[in-house]
């Protein structure tokens, strides 16, 4: 029975197609012939439908059946109206229209517009658009790497590492010479912990990449004035006349600084150097590295403020030169340096940082960093309003900032103890876990808030849960080990030590476990210390300046425990040979001094601490006072060479390293006492020492 049905539905389909046919054919006959009188209207069963389809069903029915079309009849002569024109769709712009097809499909067209030539013509070899067994040969177009780019990058924000590397890597195999694909393969491996691959990456990129060029603008012929808005304050800088390019000189800028960030996060602080300036060289406008230099040198280098000022200087000035827009991280980075070396209540610097700050949200009004250092520095400043203001307004545009919901928090828990909300405080904890639950960081505050509100075994979970996500985050170590010296028994302390250099050792650290380890060794000797075994603490500090010569906490520990046991010939050698390794006088060199000034008036020693102070003040005014700013690209190395001369290590003793019997208590890195000899050798040695003297009287 449904067969039939079937059989029945589809003979009256077919029917009903051609009667159809028929009419149309009639019709068109009429049209075609208007003497022709119109044939009779035929009774169709065809439902009422849209105009549009009846005239393609008639359209297709004059085609099968062969009649001849007529040309369309002009439309009558219509009267343009306001009405009209309003109703009239906006017009097609074809010269742009073509433009863009041309860059999309990669062809050129004659001055007449009627023949059509490949811009990747075979007269071009370098250009040339060619096949070989269904593989195509020679440079793709950028967009097609662009595509791929562009979902690598969308997959590794949602941590698809296996899925973005395949991406890059088709990137790469489309177009060698492009550099992204290397660095986001570098980043990929950096994720899954492989330095030294991610290392071989970015050569690999940079033997192989072309450096690009960077477009030179003139100044805009719009006037700025007060009255002018601050967007097109900001737009000035991309409506100037472009004046030309200027070509890179040398390697790929961005892999050269990528590879210096990662040579400085291995522990190869001269290394990172030479690239960040390669990085310069070959383009002297790129701002990442002159900010990357300018932080390595003032943080890692414990240079002044004047090394870091003269890169700053440079960057602005290099940008204004090729009349590109500002930098706001540039900025950014500035303030927050004037304001960290610059001296505790020191209104002029906290002026400056303010100004730097106001530059940067001038360049870019929703930078994040901006928002966030100043709210950190105006909390610090004690105007906890205005801070609050600053963090609020990053959030209605960056709600997954982890590091801002965290200073939001640490800002509110300093607050005067009858302002204090601790609920809202650890509301804004749990916020910033829940935008980021790998932040370590976040962990390590949070933690050092609940130990002041009374809850250790909590706060001991939130250390431990740190080191667990992030377990190279050397503070969450350093804070739990503490942790468990003060609430806990030494050998738990010691154990958390232990495990924490065994995570954070960076490789080519040697015995020390490199510089990210100092902060966890200087801890450890503070324990030993507390607990009475010196040896121990001893061992530890050395290890410390073994991996951080300018390590200042370590210093002060080792020479205040020395001066404590009476010990203060040893107390004074670690401060002059630590204050050898200072280049130039910076804000921890000051430390030092003051560290040494009051360890000899806590002794007694009035005139040793005159002298002190007066030696920090005579090389203080003896400074020079000029800042190294290079005028030209060419004078990069005379700033690295300026610096350079200065920092001249000098060591305080020698001793052969072969058949030295000083006691196991020495630990010596390159012939170089780094460690403690022991009271009764020193003593020995003393008497030999004085029994020639009189000899040879």
């Amino acid at each position: 029975k449904k067969r039939k049905d079937n059989q029945a539905k589809i003979a009256s389909e077919e029917n009903m197609s051609s009667v159809t046919a028929m009419a149309t054919a009639a019709a068109y006959e009429s049209v075609a012939n208007p003497t022709t009188p119109a044939p009779s209207p035929v009774n169709v069963p065809i439902a009422a439908s849209k105009s549009n389809f009846i005239a393609n069903a008639t359209f297709t029915a004059a085609v099968s059946v062969g009649v001849p079309l007529a040309p369309r009849p002009s439309p009558p002569p219509t009267t343009v109206t306001a009405e009209t024109k309003e109703s009239e769709p906006l017009s097609i712009d074809k010269d742009l229209t073509r433009m863009v097809e041309d860059r999309i499909y990669g062809y050129t067209r004659s001055s007449d517009g009627m023949s059509i030539e490949y811009a990747t013509s075979l007269l071009d070899s370098s250009r040339a658009v060619q096949f070989r067994e269904g593989v195509r040969l020679g440079k793709a177009l950028s967009i097609n790497v662009d595509r791929l780019v562009h979902f690598a990058k969308k997959d590794m924000s949602h941590g698809r590492l296996e899925e973005a590397q395949e991406f890059y890597l088709q990137a790469v195999k489309m177009d060698p010479t492009d550099g992204r694909a290397y660095l986001g393969l570098s980043r990929i491996a950096q994720r899954r912990g492989d330095l030294e691959y991610a290392k071989a990456l970015l050569k690999e990129g940079i033997g192989r990449s072309s450096g690009g060029f960077v477009t030179v603008r003139g100044p805009s012929e719009k006037k700025i004035d007060n009255r002018t808005k601050k967007s097109e304050k900001r737009d000035r800088y991309d409506a100037g006349p472009k004046l030309g390019t200027i070509p890179d000189v040398g390697p790929n800028p961005f892999l050269l600084q990528t590879l210096g960030t990662l040579e400085q996060k291995m522990g190869n602080l001269a290394a990172a150097e030479e690239l960040y300036l390669q990085a310069l060289r070959s383009r002297p406008s790129h701002a990442a590295a002159w900010v990357a230099l300018a932080q390595l040198r003032t943080k890692e280098l414990r240079q002044g403020a004047k090394a870091g000022r003269a890169c700053y200087q440079s960057a602005e000035r290099e940008l204004q030169r090729i009349g590109a827009k500002p930098n706001a991280f540039v900025y950014t980075a500035w303030a927050s340096m004037e304001y960290k070396k610059g001296k505790e209540d020191d209104v002029k610097s906290v002026r400056k940082s303010s100004e730097l700050y106001r530059k940067a949200l001038e360049a870019d009004p929703r930078c994040s960093a901006a928002y966030l250092q100043l709210g950190v520095m105006e909390s610090e400043c004690g105007n906890f309003d205005t801070a609050k203001e600053c963090f609020e307004k990053v959030l209605t545009f960056d709600q997954r900032n982890s590091r801002v919901l965290q200073a939001y928090a640490i800002m509110e828990s300093r607050r005067p103890s009858d302002e204090v909300n601790s609920r809202r405080v650890l509301d804004l904890f749990e916020r910033a876990l829940r935008v980021n639950p790998r932040d370590a960081g976040v962990y390590q505050a949070y933690a050092l808030y609940v130990v002041e509100l009374g809850d250790i075994d909590a706060a001991r979970d939130l250390l431990k849960r740190g080191t667990e996500v992030d377990k190279r985050h050397a503070p969450v170590w350093q804070a739990w080990g503490v942790l468990e010296t003060r609430y806990n028994t030494a050998k738990v302390a010691r154990d958390v030590f232990q495990q924490g250099i065994w995570a954070c050792a960076q490789p080519g650290g040697g015995q020390s476990g490199g510089r990210r380890c100092a902060r966890l060794w200087q801890a450890w000797g503070v324990l030993e210390d507390q607990e009475g075994d010196h040896s121990a603490a001893r061992r530890c500090f050395s290890r410390a300046l073994d991996a951080d010569q300018r390590n200042v906490a370590a210093v002060t520990a080792w020479a205040l425990m020395e001066a404590d046991l009476g010990n203060f010939v040893d107390a004074r050698s670690i401060f002059e040979r630590t204050l050898k390794y200072f280049s130039s006088q910076s804000d921890d060199k000051t430390a030092v001094w003051r560290a040494y000034e009051i360890m000899e008036e806590r002794a007694g020693n009035y005139r040793r601490a005159q002298q002190v102070f007066q030696r920090s003040m005579r090389e203080d005014m003896t400074s020079k006072d000029e800042e190294i700013v290079p005028e030209r690209a060419s004078d990069v190395d005379m700033v690295d060479s300026s610096f350079k001369e200065k920092s001249k290590e000098v060591e305080v003793s020698r001793w052969e390293t072969e058949g030295s019997d000083l006691g196991a208590e020495v630990w010596m890195n390159n012939g170089s006492i780094e460690g403690k000899v022991p009271a009764k050798m020193m003593k020995k040695l003393r008497n030999g020492d004085s029994k020639k003297k009189e000899k040879g009287r």
